[in-house]
């Protein structure tokens, strides 16, 4: 089978190495010529004019091979060209006494590297033919009918060269010797070659499958949602994949000659490990500063980096950004103790209302009595208005626990704002030192919502910013499309919150003011889970706080009820 891929990739080469035997012929025979007869010109201007005439066909195979397609051909013309042309030069150079017998063997090879064994022996054949015969018309016409007959020849007419005895055993032997080399050399040069490309092609399969094996890998790698570097021995960073770099909010040839330890400080707090470097460390959750957010909790992991028959070479670490995982488990914490909390505030306002109104009402009987003081008066008084205010907080718990029946409707999110935001520009705390943003993305956002509990929840939000902003400051109001969700934020510029105010900062009687209940936001909170929205909280003492509230535009498909069960308004979650 002939691989025309092979061959048009050697024949190039071949054209090339041509060239160079060119040369090399020429200038050995002129070398050889200059030492031993320089005053002959005769022969030597044989063989140059076969010089330059295989210099000739050469460049005319180096511009068709760049023009024809059919390479198989190309490989012909070149080799049997090359074949009549070393019979020219072999008889100006001295025909049975000269030393470019051996060029017959330099085509022969080249042909077991373009052909396959069958026509590398094809060439041997017509080489050894062109060589005979080139010997028969010079030396012996008529000699192999004189053989025949078994009669030495002493004289030969036509080229009047006398043929010894010596001379005849000298001409058998060249021709056997030369058919049995050309005839070798085509064996062995087309048993190698086929050797040859049989390996190249096994090595490119295997090159291919490395390649395609290192591909995949490589789009593993890019394509990978958690971070993944690489380091040496040391520790230090010599690769990174791009989710590594999003999360990181790095590249990789900002981390040049940085160490893991410098990028996670922390990660390898109690490991035996000298300076700079990283052991392998079980999964760690450390802080890590992003360069253009809030402070970010990374899962880092790493495991040593080892090649076959090199060993370890360095380490490989793999990290996750957990922060939102985080947000959502202190949500779900949240949930989990508000839950109970409200089954609990339920069950005590039921036990506390009843005995608070008839406490209520027998203290207002005491004052109908008979005429009290001054001092019992007021007593009274207070007794009345703590009441109230006890039932008042009673109403509020039972209002927290109570499952929400929602009025949902397609209601104007920033005509809700606006009317919030009216009446606080006519709260009493509502000074001059403070300033209202209004930064609205677009005119009209609507979302099914219950327009009254919105209303509370951005008031209550409101209230609490006021009263964290007595010294003066902005409340800043933000509304947009985000996807199929409204985003609100109410941003302010007040005393902010601590971490651990922030844990708690929707369950109820975790006020940070004197005069609040500590339900406003415990309110707020479960509204917007009843409207399976959700809110979250980013704020910093000293530096104001920010929550981000995020609205579904359509509402959710009610779940199917039970066969039997009575139709009733499902709280959404």
């Amino acid at each position: 089978m002939i691989f025309s891929d092979d061959i048009k990739d050697w024949l190039p080469w071949v054209i090339k190495i041509r060239f160079v035997i060119i040369s090399f012929v020429f200038a050995i025979d002129f070398a050889i010529h200059q030492v031993t007869n320089p005053t002959a010109v005769g022969s030597i201007r044989y063989l140059g004019g076969a010089v330059i005439l295989w210099y000739i066909v050469g460049l005319f195979f180096l511009i068709y091979n760049q023009i024809s397609q059919d390479y198989l051909q190309q490989a012909y013309l070149q080799i049997f060209s090359d074949i009549l042309i070393i019979t020219v030069i072999v008889h100006a150079t001295g025909d049975l006494e000269s030393n470019y017998f051996s060029l017959y063997l330099v085509t022969i090879i080249l042909s077991s590297i373009l052909f396959t064994r069958g026509r590398t022996f094809l060439v041997a054949a017509v080489s050894f033919v062109c060589m005979g015969g080139m010997i028969e018309l010079v030396y012996l016409p008529g000699f192999y009918t004189e053989l025949v007959n078994r009669v030495h020849v002493l004289q030969l007419l036509a080229t009047n060269v006398t043929l010894t005895p010596d001379l005849m055993r000298a001409l058998q032997v060249k021709i056997g010797v030369s058919f049995f080399g050309f005839f070798a050399v085509a064996y062995l040069s087309s048993y190698l070659s086929e050797s040859l490309r049989k390996t190249g092609r096994e090595l490119r399969d295997k090159s291919g499958q490395v390649a395609s094996l290192q591909a995949k890998n490589e789009n593993i790698i890019q394509s990978m949602r958690e971070g993944l570097l690489s380091t040496d021995l040391k520790g230090t960073i010599t690769e990174l994949n791009p989710a590594g770099a999003e999360i990181l909010g790095r590249q990789i040839g900002e981390l040049h000659n940085a160490t893991v330890g410098a990028l996670f400080p922390g990660l390898t707090d109690g490991l035996p490990a000298l300076p700079d470097s990283i052991f392998p460390v079980e999964r760690q959750e450390i802080k890590y500063q992003h360069p253009y957010k809030q402070q970010r909790i990374l899962g880092v992991s790493s495991s040593p980096l080892s090649i076959p028959g090199a060993g370890m070479v360095g380490y490989v670490c793999s990290f996750q950004d957990l922060t939102e995982e985080k947000k959502k488990e202190a949500e779900y914490r949240t949930k989990d103790r508000m839950a109970t909390l409200g089954r609990m505030a339920a069950g005590i306002a039921h036990e506390i209302r009843n005995p608070l109104a008839s406490i209520a009402g027998s203290v207002k009987l005491l004052q109908t009595l008979g005429q009290l003081d001054n001092d019992q008066s007021e007593l009274i008084t207070i007794v009345v208005r703590e009441s109230e205010r006890l039932n008042k907080l009673v109403s509020d718990f039972l209002v927290y626990s109570r499952d929400e029946h929602l009025e949902l409707r397609p209601v104007d999110v920033v005509t809700l704002l606006e009317e919030t935001l009216l009446l606080v520009q006519n709260h009493p705390l509502f000074t001059a030192q403070l300033t209202v943003a209004r930064r609205y993305a677009q005119p009209t956002i609507t979302v099914h919502a219950d327009a009254d509990k919105l209303r509370q929840v951005f008031w209550n939000i409101c209230d609490n910013a006021l009263k964290a902003m007595p010294q003066g400051g902005v409340l800043t109001v933000h509304a947009e499309m985000y996807g199929e969700r409204a985003r609100v934020v109410l941003e302010d510029t007040g005393i902010g919150f601590s971490r651990a105010q922030m844990e708690k900062v929707f369950e109820p009687f975790q006020s940070g003011f004197s005069q609040g209940t500590g339900l406003g936001l415990a309110l707020v909170y479960h509204i917007i889970q009843s409207h399976q929205g959700s809110i979250r909280l980013e704020s910093q003492p000293g530096k104001g706080a920010r929550f981000i509230i995020e609205l579904a535009r359509e509402p959710a498909p009610p779940a199917p009820s039970k066969p039997g069960a009575k139709p009733r308004v499902r709280k959404p979650r």
